[in-house]
């Protein structure tokens, strides 16, 4: 799992996700208006007989009690355990209702209350058709004992009343969707956050270690020029103090011979200083953070300015998409492929072309030295193919006499996949 962003948590796309603190604040307002719609047609119950036996009176205040009991059970962590032990009290409390009011159809209503909570709560959908089934069976005996009791059939109200229980089922059934559906919106959001930071977490990684691989092939290049220096330089050097021996010994024998020797001093002199100021000037621009191509084309100009190589370089494609570690060798490879040019082939022009692409980095060096028959590898053209097989990538020398030398690289460049989540 890899990849972005810095730790700033956006959340600016999904503000509209509901809060838990606000669910709970609505959810308990709904079940306190379901308390007090259940004691208002208790207490209707007990307005509709103008002479109140003592048992109607002691049932409307227990029935009272029951609701309020099992409104607060419901509520409460454990309700899972008893939901339907407290819809089925509800329902038993009604039914005492009609028993002891047998003129009033307000059962229905309360039976209506009780279909929200049912609805809201019940997740097993046995549970709500068990129930309804129970309720079906209640109704027609409800209405046989009022008619048994009363003598009233009275069709118009119950279907009033059931149309009003059908309407709030359909409303408990709707908001207990709806709030699934904010708790699942929660969760994805949630673990959308959680990929995020672990993206966040892997960016930095990543981020980390590629800073570590570009250190560290600086530091490779440093020991590489360092050695560089040492075979080039020092090389010139010992042959300079050897020839300035010779110049020494010959200026009174051979002064004729002297001269040429001293000439060839200064020749040797000259072509260290130029190596030493191109090993120097590489290791300064290790410590300066520039683009790629500005150092590429500040090397063309120093070669231009110390040995009067006519060069140009053409670029196609997004020079973003070349990684760090890859620039840094590229810019080594163009490099030594120029020195190699002046110092080998006697080379006037050179022409640098890179063409990025989606899956690799093609580049061509082409000089107009006086080329060879044959490609005999030296140190400079070892290191520069280590350099490109380092990366998977390919090269090729080529050369004809008086058709100048030409060097082909291809860099792949890795494709990677993330897949965050899954089934």
């Amino acid at each position: 799992m890899i990849i972005i962003s810095r730790n700033d948590r956006k959340t600016d796309r999904f503000d509209y996700i509901p809060s838990p603190r606000g669910d709970l604040m609505k959810l308990s307002l709904l079940s306190s208006i379901r308390l007090v719609m259940m004691l208002l047609l208790s207490y209707f119950y007990y307005l509709s007989v103008e002479d109140h036996t003592t048992l109607q009176t002691t049932y409307v205040i227990i029935a009272a009690l029951g609701f309020c009991i099992n409104h607060f059970l419901i509520h409460t962590p454990f309700a899972k355990n008893y939901f339907s032990l407290a819809i089925g009290l509800d329902s038993i409390l009604i039914l005492g209702f009609v028993f002891l009011f047998p003129e009033s159809t307000l059962y229905l209503i309360l039976f209506g209350v009780n279909a929200v909570t049912l609805f809201l709560i019940a997740d097993n959908k046995k549970i709500i058709w068990g129930f309804s089934l129970a309720f079906f069976i209640m109704w027609a005996a409800c209405i046989l004992y009022i008619y048994q009791e009363t003598g009233i059939f009275d069709i118009p109200s119950n279907i009033i009343n059931f149309t009003f229980i059908v309407f709030e089922a359909i409303v408990g059934r709707l908001i207990h969707k709806l709030l699934h559906a904010q708790e699942k919106i929660k969760d994805q959001y949630d673990e959308l956050q959680e990929t995020h930071q672990a993206l966040t977490i892997a960016h930095e990684q990543l981020h980390d270690y590629s800073m570590q691989v570009e250190k560290l092939t600086l530091v490779q290049e440093r020991n590489r020029i360092s050695g560089e220096i040492h075979d080039t330089v020092g090389h010139k050097m010992t042959a300079l103090l050897v020839q300035l021996q010779v110049a020494k010994e010959l200026m009174n024998i051979q002064p004729e011979k002297s001269r040429e020797t001293i000439l060839l001093c200064e020749e040797l002199a000259r072509n260290a200083l130029q190596e030493l100021r191109l090993s120097v000037r590489t290791l300064k621009e290790d410590n300066q953070n520039r683009s790629f191509i500005v150092v590429v084309k500040k090397i063309l100009e120093d070669y231009q300015e110390m040995t009067g190589l006519k060069s140009n370089i053409y670029v196609k494609g997004d020079v973003l998409q070349i990684p760090p570690s890859i620039q840094l060798d590229l810019t080594r490879m163009i490099q030594e492929s120029i020195t190699n040019a002046v110092r080998h082939g006697q080379a006037t022009e050179c022409h640098v072309s890179i063409e990025i692409a989606d899956s690799a980095i093609e580049t061509s060096i082409k000089d107009n030295g006086t080329g060879s028959p044959e490609v005999n590898p030296g140190f400079g053209m070892k290191n520069m193919r280590e350099r490109v097989h380092h990366h998977g990538g390919q090269i090729v020398f080529e050369s004809n006499p008086r058709e100048g030398f030409i060097v082909k690289a291809s860099f792949p460049l890795r494709e990677m996949h993330w897949e965050m989540g899954g089934a």
